[in-house]
């Protein structure tokens, strides 16, 4: 396998990501933020390694971090608005 023919995008896109998802927590942001903002910050170095071990394109890959975050949102949201149903 030819060096030149590596998919470098791929290759940083999971070390970028596994690297974040690392050092967010790590950093001591984690105190200064609410639980679900965490949350939602981490949906994206997750999905940076999802790019990183699948040969999806990247706009079927981008549905997953926002989703997540969407969802996160959504139920702060919700649990903020005094509903208990969870």
């Amino acid at each position: 396998m030819q060096f030149a023919s590596w998919r470098w995008n791929r290759i940083i896109a999971f070390f970028g990501g596994a690297g974040l998802l690392v050092l967010v927590p790590w950093s001591g942001l984690s105190p200064a933020l609410p639980e679900w903002a965490v949350d939602v910050f981490l949906s994206v170095p997750f999905g940076l390694c999802v790019y990183g071990f699948t040969e999806q394109p990247r706009k079927v890959i981008l549905l997953i971090p926002v989703g997540t975050a969407l969802g996160i949102g959504t139920l702060a949201l919700y649990r903020a608005s005094g509903f208990g149903l969870f």
